[in-house]
């Protein structure tokens, strides 16, 4: 027997509608309250924040390149004869020095992803048991202890400086950049409808990488003005800061009666693991009462993870392809990363809400034109009933009920927007990772220096897949699994960054050492080609359906 499932039932009388039932809702009804308790201003806090958090985690990644390169090469000649009368760069630029950097770095980066995936394990799990905030504040304050381990290993150099700076990652499994972000996720979808939230959090990620572009130039240019050891020491410092800016500026926001709840407080690995759960086949009943297994969560996570493979190492690529092929130092680097990240930061902010809004409006115009044709056709071949089989008397018609002193009947209906679909947020994922590979393909092209800024303007205009998939898996599964929803997903993002800095790192390192490294962006292309494919295959369940179990 087929039993619709708990997450998608309502409460007594809330479903029930009959004829007596007001059309528009009271205004103290509780799905009302809920969805206008946060103002605009809590959400623009909310971004705030992520400004400042990411400008922080941003202002090391420009000066942790040199910082190994420096160690790496400190570490060279210790066993080799060090050349004379040589630039300080070019002592480096040795092919041994450069191919045994990107695989200490691609090391480091994977390390950090291998822990950030426990992060958000972590991080799930405080959510639901302390609440958002809580798991924010974690999650920001146990990096400042991570920098204070990196202060140490900067200052200790050659191979054990790296030795120490590898092994200040896995203080990420507790807080980090992963779980900060599934926090932040978290928040904003708590305070924006459900129409919002996919721009909210393209808004929420463009955020982040206008303030990461900032903490890059900066950490660029101090880096280059003071040292590479100077952001590591600011850093710790901002940390700080941002924790007591979070604990002052954000609220406290419930985490009420969810399902999910009860749950966690048995605890156990199964819980731990929930958010793999979302990209099981899902049963939904049609509405001609036949049952069918929905694949979209599983098709949209392959889909996020081959873009994110294709995708996810440009940054890193392209400072280590400018380094070794152009000898860019930490200024033009910063510079290169800062015009990439804050052009897609800026697009994500404010291009992409208002690309989503107009293409929902389109789809449903056009939705509009073909139902109401279909319901002509409809009409044209419908038995119309003959007036004599019609009821004459009050008594003949069923379903109508008295309402006391002529009033509205209390039990007004529930909103049911949340679950309502929209079809153009995939239609976005999938064509921004097309255009992505298009132009990623085009990099292999560069074969001078001021091409990789020409790349960097270009890019930015094909991001949002990740935000606009983000959406489709909270459309897809019910409001009370969006923490794992998002976990789910972000921890596809992670495990994909976990291998393109593992596939790519090394085959960078293997190009270059070759001498071929441009022909990454090549492979980068197809690999994103293979991801707009597997998007193809996501559909949202046919209308009229509903979830359930068997």
């Amino acid at each position: 027997m087929i039993k619709p499932d708990s997450t998608d039932s309502q409460p007594p009388n809330a479903d029930q509608h009959t004829e007596t039932t007001p059309l528009l809702p009271s205004p103290d009804a509780s799905s009302t309250k809920k969805e206008h308790r946060w103002g605009k201003s809590v959400l623009y806090r909310a971004l705030a924040v992520a400004f400042c958090v990411s400008l922080t985690f941003g202002i090391t990644q420009i000066p942790m390149l040199y910082v190994f390169r420096q160690m790496t090469c400190d570490a060279f000649y210790t066993t080799h004869p060090s050349p004379q009368d040589s630039a300080a760069w070019d002592r480096c630029q040795v092919r041994r020095i450069e191919a045994d950097t990107a695989r200490a770095v691609a090391l480091l980066a994977a390390s950090t992803t291998v822990f950030g995936i426990l992060n958000l394990l972590v991080t799930g799990w405080s959510i639901k048991r302390w609440g958002v905030k809580p798991a924010l504040l974690i999650q920001v304050f146990w990096p400042a202890i991570r920098l204070l381990v990196q202060n140490i290993g900067v200052a200790t150099g050659g191979e054990k400086g790296i030795v120490i700076m590898q092994a200040s990652q896995i203080i990420t499994i507790v807080g980090g950049p992963n779980g900060y972000v599934l926090a932040l996720n978290n928040f904003v979808t708590d305070v924006a409808t459900h129409e919002e939230r996919t721009g909210a959090l393209g808004r929420l990620q463009g955020c982040m990488m206008v303030g990461a572009a900032l903490g890059f130039l900066i950490g660029g240019l101090i880096g280059g003005a003071w040292g590479v050891e100077m952001p590591f020491r600011l850093t710790l410092v901002l940390f700080v800061l941002c924790t007591v800016c979070i604990a002052l500026a954000l609220p406290s926001i419930p985490r009420g009666e969810r399902p999910d709840d009860k749950e966690v407080q048995k605890g156990g690995l199964k819980r731990f693991l929930g958010p793999l759960r979302i990209f099981a086949p899902q049963k939904w009943v049609r509405p001609d009462g036949s049952m069918r297994k929905h694949y979209g969560a599983l098709n949209l996570g392959i889909g996020v993870f081959l873009g994110i493979l294709a995708t996810g190492y440009i940054p890193t690529l392209l400072q280590m392809y400018s380094t070794n092929d152009f000898g860019f130092g930490t200024e033009a680097n910063g510079w290169l990363i800062f015009i990439y990240s804050s052009l897609r930061g800026l697009f994500l902010s404010l291009v992409f809400p208002r690309i989503i809004s107009a293409g929902r409006k389109w789809t449903a115009k056009r939705e509009e034109r073909d139902g109401k044709k279909e319901e002509r056709e409809r009409l044209k071949t419908a038995d119309v009933p003959h007036m004599d089989d019609l009821p004459t008397e009050a008594n003949g018609i069923e379903g109508l009920e008295p309402m006391e002193n002529d009033g509205e009947p209390v039990n007004p209906p529930q909103r049911t927007d949340e679950k309502e679909t929209f079809d153009f947020d995939l239609y976005y994922a999938r064509f921004s990772l097309l255009l992505d590979g298009i132009l990623t393909g085009l990099a292999t092209f560069v074969f001078r220096g001021w091409h990789l800024y020409l790349v960097a303007v270009l890019l930015p205009f094909a991001a949002g897949t990740g935000a606009a998939s983000k959406g489709v898996i909270l459309q897809m599964l019910p409001g009370s699994e969006r923490v794992d929803a998002l976990s789910g997903i972000t921890l596809v993002e992670n495990f994909a960054r976990l291998s393109t800095t593992g596939v790519f790192g090394l085959v960078f390192a293997a190009l270059a050492e070759a001498g071929k490294s441009w022909l990454v962006f090549c492979c980068n292309a197809g690999v994103a080609m293979v991801g707009f494919t597997a998007l193809l295959m996501v559909r949202f369940p046919e209308k009229g359906s509903r979830r359930s179990s068997d």
